[in-house]
């Protein structure tokens, strides 16, 4: 199949990797088409999984993960459901069917050969009487009549030819000369999650971060370009992520998280014995801070902060002696400066900056004097990954300037962002190879659930269902007063947005639209007519409010610095929320009406809720682990609970009884119930099947019958490897 087709009210263009549906073009990975294409051409039948491999993979041993991704790639983008298909029917055991229209557009070129007739039926063939000629002439002999024809068919031959080179000369002699086509491969197809890739300096081999077999732990594991089992570097039961090459291949440095600290390792890149070389300060997430080697191989550059209510900053640290030096300085209040990336020349440090963790752009600095950095976009938004072009001319990132998470390049002088042709959506990473021709980046599939737990369940086991799922992340459930609403956010449109549906999790409704920065954390009044949450228009995060049944949002908090997660006093006249304009994380409040607000925690704060008497405000502070509490009208402040984890600060609701949180303990995460009259002894509610969604939270119904939160069902992520880049 060649060319274009409709499935259903989607046109779909094989040639150039394209699906469109009202004017909006998606890019599929050319594996991903090329299964979407074979399920075409066998409309309404079943294709085994065997055929869809063996045609589309060729030749190459891949495993049925990797057919898999490329199906949950096709539904996500036709916004198809598994579990109610209109594209694709999953046939159990057996394969795939496409179930629904397919209609191919007429080749033009045998639209052309119908309508006219050929220069073939035009020849005279022996022995077969003259047509008549629409000529003043009687009589033509053959001979002459087929010499004449051929003089006048090379003539037009002749003209054809010098008007279609004159056209081409003349619209396109001043463009560059194409280049060979991507070739994009699979380069990682293992059962769980792989990223980050990083390219050797010889460009033979990829260190790369897999979190297993059982998609349980993170080791960093090495791999040669063309062979088939990578080499495991790291065994720590802790997450170990962001590896880097030092410039002679001889080392890998990489980042250790664990619950109690983060820390800076090297290990020797064929295996070996680690070394610790440096501890964070910071202990929240490191998925994507990231670390580099300076040219000389000498030292180590990283982000780090020199405190935990302080922002994060660069720093050196040297290899042999261990002494630490600060390399930037970003603005008071912001959220700070990540994933460095030294040039191939050495001379400069291009790193992302952002006022808020959401709202991150490039900048690019001199390596040698540390001056003022550059900043290159202006996007605000999510970046996640940078790397340089072997010539240092431009830098490659990911980000979701234009909703959905892709691929981007910025010249290094200056200039607008252009979107890559290669990575399609959720594309992550990116990595190129010191030979500059490859290009490898990753590329991640999950599934999202908002799981309801039955609080008053009389079976053995706690009954579960999941109310909500989506390929695209669904977090922050909360059940309206009356318990007949959730409010909870949501990428589901491209951008994440609050959106509300019934109870059940159906009928959801988009309720936001600011279409790029994140809107997030939604709250309910007292009365259900409001809904508070936080976002980002202007690269800080604020708090809005908003009617469930629409409307323009009102803003009610502003300012240079981060206000975020809000939540309501009893009564409704107050808001506290999370915030750090006084240089640190701390609760504060303000009127609903707006107004000034004011501070009410001294020690640190981030998410706060009231408690259902209105007399206490608890709290989870920043990159700590535990509960607070203090008295409403402010005094002293007093710690709870050692939980929830400090990972997942929102992981904690209040009801009339108690305190419902998330517990971690051996690596097994679960929901218990703590009373306020005895907060020492955690009593278990339900073990978690998934991974909890990062900044999530919980929510009880007001009869306290139901339980909701936010996990992970599936994630997945391979890494692909481009050929011919440029």
């Amino acid at each position: 199949m060649q060319g274009s087709f409709r499935i259903g009210e989607w046109r779909v263009q094989p040639q150039i990797n394209c699906v469109t549906r009202d004017g909006t073009d998606i890019h599929l990975e050319p594996k991903v088409m090329q299964v979407l294409v074979l399920l075409s051409e066998h409309q309404s039948e079943v294709v085994s999984k065997d055929r869809l491999l063996q045609t589309v993979w060729p030749g190459v041993f891949v495993g049925e993960d990797v057919l898999t991704r490329s199906i949950s790639e096709i539904r996500r983008v036709l916004a198809d459901d598994a579990r109610s298909p209109r594209f694709i029917q999953t046939i159990p055991k057996s394969g795939y069917r496409l179930i629904a229209p397919v209609t191919f557009d007429a080749p033009a070129a045998r639209q052309v050969e119908a309508e006219l007739p050929s220069v073939a039926a035009q020849v005279i063939e022996p022995g077969r009487p003259m047509p008549q000629p629409v000529s003043l002439e009687t009589t033509v002999t053959p001979a002459r009549f087929s010499l004449r024809r051929a003089a006048v068919v090379i003539t037009l031959l002749v003209l054809l030819s010098l008007t279609l080179f004159l056209f081409w000369f003349f619209r396109y002699s001043d463009r560059p000369k194409a280049t060979a086509a991507y070739i994009t491969r699979p380069l990682t197809s293992y059962p769980g999650s792989e990223g980050q890739a990083a390219f050797s300096p010889d460009g033979n081999q990829i260190a790369f971060v897999w979190n297993g077999t059982n998609g349980d732990n993170k080791d960093i594991y090495v791999k040669l370009l063309g062979a088939a089992t990578p080499l495991r570097l790291t065994t720590d039961p802790a997450d170990d992520v962001s590896p880097a090459w030092s410039p002679d291949g001889r080392f890998i440095a990489f980042i250790r998280h664990s619950p109690k600290q983060n820390a800076i390792y090297i290990v020797p890149a064929i295996g070996g014995a680690e070394r610790m070389v440096y501890t964070l300060t910071d202990s929240t997430s490191w998925e994507y801070a990231g670390v580099t080697w300076s040219k000389d191989g000498g030292h180590l550059i990283f982000p780090d902060r020199t405190s935990p209510q302080a922002s994060s900053a660069l720093f050196s640290i040297s290899i042999r002696t261990l002494a630490v030096a600060r390399l930037t300085s970003p603005p008071p209040n912001w959220d700070g400066d990540w994933t460095p990336v030294v040039s191939p020349d050495g001379s400069k440090i291009a790193f992302v900056r952002g006022a808020e963790s959401a709202a991150r752009d490039v900048y690019v600095m001199n390596a040698s004097d540390q001056g003022e950095p550059t900043r290159l976009t202006y996007g605000n938004r999510l970046v996640v990954g940078l790397t340089w072009t072997r010539d240092g001319k431009d830098l490659v990132f990911s980000s979701n300037r234009d909703g959905s998470f892709g691929l981007w390049k910025v010249p290094v002088s200056g200039g607008t962002p252009e979107r890559l042709n290669v990575g399609g959506q959720n594309s992550y990473s990116p990595a190129i190879s010191p030979r500059g021709n490859l290009f490898a980046y990753s590329h991640g599939t999950g599934t999202w659930d908002i799981v309801r737990v039955d609080l008053k369940s009389s079976a053995k086991k706690i009954l579960t269902d999941q109310i909500l799922s989506s390929n695209e992340q669904d977090a922050a459930p909360q059940y309206s007063p009356d318990g007949k609403r959730i409010a909870f956010q949501s990428w589901r449109s491209g951008e994440q947005e609050i959106w509300i549906c019934a109870a059940d999790g159906s009928s959801p409704v988009q309720l936001t639209s600011f279409n790029g920065p994140l809107a997030g954390s939604p709250r309910w009044s007292p009365d259900g007519r409001q809904i508070a949450f936080d976002s980002r228009p202007d690269g800080f995060a604020h708090i809005f409010l908003m009617s469930p049944d629409g409307g323009v949002p009102r803003q009610l908090t502003s300012g240079t610095s981060n206000d975020i997660v809000p939540a309501w006093s009893p009564d409704g006249k107050w808001i506290y929320f999370g915030s750090n304009r006084s240089g640190s994380w701390q609760i504060w409040k303000v009127s609903a009406g707006g107004g000034t607000p004011q501070r009410l925690t001294k020690n640190g704060g981030m998410v706060a809720l009231a408690s259902p008497d209105g007399q206490w405000v608890y709290y989870t502070r920043s990159g700590v682990a535990g509960l607070w509490r203090i008295p409403a009208s402010g005094g002293e402040e007093q710690q709870v609970l050692t939980q929830p984890p400090s990972r997942f600060p929102a992981y904690w609701a209040l009801t009339k009884n108690g305190i419902y949180l998330l517990s971690e303990s051996g690596g097994k995460k679960e929901i218990g119930f703590a009373s306020y009259a005895d907060t020492r002894r955690i009593q278990p509610v339900h073990v978690l099947d998934h991974q909890p969604t990062l900044f999530s939270g919980l929510s009880v119904s007001p009869d306290q019958r139901w339980l909701i939160y936010a996990d992970m069902a599936e994630a997945n992520s391979n890494i692909s490897l481009v050929e011919n880049f440029h």
